[in-house]
């Protein structure tokens, strides 16, 4: 899933580029959080698993998402203090993070399924 989570942190970048070169600096701040998620998981699977050869236990791999989400909805709350209406705020918030853990959800049904490959392999 580590290609999967590039293109999406990359679909996520040019939202950025787009909203700032449209002077919607809020929108484009408020878009950041919601690349963390899949951007953790290609550093963590990609970087560090395929090219540094680092070992990651599923308990780490769960971990490392779970704290991104975590990290991801407090950078939320934060960015929606720049959305100027009330409503605007609580549905960003709400689909922000209805995001990150549907993502989560997906990544870490991921990471297990790979664990039960693995070990019936072992077997």
């Amino acid at each position: 899933m580590a290609i999967e989570c590039a293109a999406i942190t990359g679909i996520f970048a040019l939202f950025v580029i787009i909203f700032f070169k449209s002077k919607r600096k809020e929108w484009a701040i408020a878009t950041f959080p919601l690349a963390l998620v899949p951007f953790t998981d290609f550093v963590l699977e990609l970087v560090v698993v395929r090219m540094l050869k680092v070992e990651v236990t599923v308990f780490g791999g769960i971990l490392t998402l779970l704290i991104a989400v975590a990290a991801s909805a407090a950078w939320i709350g934060g960015a929606s203090a720049l959305l100027k209406h009330k409503h605007t705020k609580a549905t960003y918030i709400g689909i922000s993070n209805a995001f990150n853990v549907a993502l989560a959800a997906i990544l870490i049904n991921d990471i297990l399924a790979d664990a039960q490959e693995l070990n019936a392999l072992i077997r």
